[in-house]
């Protein structure tokens, strides 16, 4: 065989059964070679969407994500996605080619390494075609050991030389035994057992890190012990699906009713999370609270900000075991009026009302929250839109995705082809603004393409909606920022989809429970230009330009 083949025989070896691609001169052989070999290819239309694809398939899935570009501007066509998967910590392996080592001038050479580790992600140029083998297998043990994305170059020119010797080296599970989850030290457990005993108002916030230690039944038996409420970051989002005494998402996100118990808090006990400054409202949401950061790798500093008061290494789950079987039960918040505060906290506002006569975007969130089936999955990204997304409540956690770590826009379109392709049976409903959808629009023709069952709902209000307001809040010109509304259904339907427009409050929630029942009952993607109001803004960015 050849190098590219034995290369792709090493990606099947470890079980890599999806790969997102875009062909060029220095991955296509290796490509074919793999899909022969029995993987699954997804081919997106841009370099982006194929790693964000990847990416969300590994968040969907819980296994190392496989995205394949070739050289020089395939790799350069990289660089948000890079940084956004690094920060959320995904594990992806992308194999990108190199340039052909023994020619004197090709046009798409580029030094790769500097633009990837730039972006905080790992670069290895396999070279040494003795190891070469033995270093993809190392590669994937690295993106899989520490969560991050290692892009391997190969120069196509080796991929091309015979390749004579085996195939039996050491897998990446046996080059690095898991660690054993790590227990938290008796004197850290006492220290905030004396917090939680003296607090009157506890909240603890989960994150992903709650997740994937399987903590949610010793999340809920601390917080019952202890008196507490329970919220998620945005990430883990649903973690505590329909669960009394829940705040649902804490953060600049989370309702208005919620914020304000969220502001009462006298302690926070933030459980496998980042305590991100985005989940405590830059430091306005429980601003009385001590917090305590029980995490795997806890920190006290966290974005430039002091994010904890007292840390405890451990496990999430073994950690909240322990803090359970030592705190001394309490009623504290879990009365029966608080558990119809937080009830009531998470009912969205009836909200209908615009100076244009278009649709209030709280009133389509609603409508959507009440029509759709808890087995949707649902995809929330960035931009002022994704504030109203994110009040989709009817969802757990498995079936809620956002990823959102690098504040970019653009990414929803690859982010529903990833997790399509997780759960090809699964009906996945894409929530995004205008402008996000056209940075990839080309994308709709690859659901097409593979029929995937995704739903794209567009937020249309004809702009940049962040932008938007914030400049109209502070007075000056929106030029740049509006630019009227495409016809998305049209786009859709041009690509071979069905497309449908929303633009009338009076006929709105009729038709959307029309169409969803369509949607579910049919195969394939569509599309709906929902077309929203401009002058509303959310009420994260009406706080924060009444702070400014």
């Amino acid at each position: 065989m050849k190098f590219y083949e034995a290369c792709a025989a090493a990606f099947r070896r470890e079980n890599i059964d999806t790969c997102f691609a875009l062909l060029g001169d220095a991955n296509m052989h290796w490509a074919g070679a793999l899909a022969e070999q029995g993987a699954n290819f997804i081919y997106t239309r841009h370099e982006h969407a194929a790693v964000a694809a990847a990416a969300s398939h590994a968040r969907a899935t819980g296994n190392i994500g496989c995205a394949t570009v070739t050289c020089g501007p395939g790799v350069t066509q990289l660089m948000t996605i890079l940084p956004i998967a690094v920060r959320a910590q995904i594990p992806v392996i992308v194999f990108a080619g190199e340039a052909p080592l023994l020619k004197a001038w090709y046009n798409q050479k580029i030094d790769q390494a500097p633009f990837v580790e730039a972006c905080g992600a790992r670069y290895h140029a396999l070279h040494d075609t003795a190891a070469m083998i033995d270093d993809i297998h190392a590669a994937i043990a690295e993106a899989k050991r520490d969560r991050t994305v290692v892009v391997i170059g190969v120069p196509f020119d080796l991929q091309q030389q015979h390749y004579e010797g085996a195939l039996d080296q050491p897998l990446s599970d046996a080059r690095a035994t898991p660690p054993a989850p790590l227990p938290p030290q008796a004197r850290q457990i006492e220290e905030a057992v004396r917090w939680i005993d003296e607090a009157q108002r506890p909240v603890i916030m989960a994150g992903l890190g709650a997740v994937s230690s399987d903590a949610h039944d010793a999340c809920l038996h601390l917080a019952e012990k202890a008196g507490a409420l329970v919220a998620t970051t945005l990430p883990a989002k649903g973690y505590f699906h329909h669960q009394d005494y829940s705040l649902g998402m804490a953060g600049g996100f989370a309702t208005e009713k919620a914020k304000d118990i969220f502001q009462q808090a006298d302690l926070v006990i933030g459980i496998g999370a980042r305590l991100a400054s985005h989940a405590f409202n830059g430091g306005k949401l429980t601003p009385d609270a001590r917090v305590i950061h029980l995490d795997i790798d806890p920190q006290e500093m966290v974005q430039g900000r002091k994010a904890a008061d007292l840390l405890i290494s451990s496990d999430a789950k073994l950690g909240a075991d322990a803090l359970a079987s030592s705190v001394t039960p309490k009623t504290g918040w879990r009365t029966p009026e608080m558990r119809q505060k937080t009830n009531d906290a998470l009912n969205l506002p009836d909200d209908h009302a615009t100076p244009d006569g278009l649709l209030h975007p709280m009133a389509v969130i609603k409508t959507l929250s009440e029509i759709t089936p808890p087995d949707c999955h649902i995809i929330n990204t960035s931009g002022h839109s994704a504030y109203y997304a994110a009040h989709m409540n009817q969802h757990p956690q498995s079936h809620f995705t956002v990823i959102r770590d690098f504040g970019a826009i653009g990414n929803g379109t690859s982010f529903a082809l990833g997790i399509a392709a997780a759960h090809p049976l699964r009906p996945i409903i894409l929530i995004d603004g205008d402008g996000s959808a056209l940075m990839h629009i080309q994308e709709l023709e690859t659901m097409k393409r593979h029929n995937l069952k995704i739903l794209t709902i567009i937020m249309n209000d004809g702009a940049y909606g962040s932008e938007v307001h914030k400049l109209r809040a502070d007075n000056v010109t929106l030029a740049g920022s509006v630019f009227g509304r495409p016809d998305f259904a049209g786009i859709g339907r041009g690509f071979g989809m069905e497309g449908t427009v929303f633009a009338s409050p009076d006929d709105m929630p009729k038709m959307m429970a029309t169409k969803l029942a369509d949607f579910l009952r049919q195969d394939g993607p569509q599309i709906w230009d929902i077309h929203i109001s401009d002058e509303i803004a959310s009420p994260q960015i009406l706080a924060a330009h009444k702070s400014h």
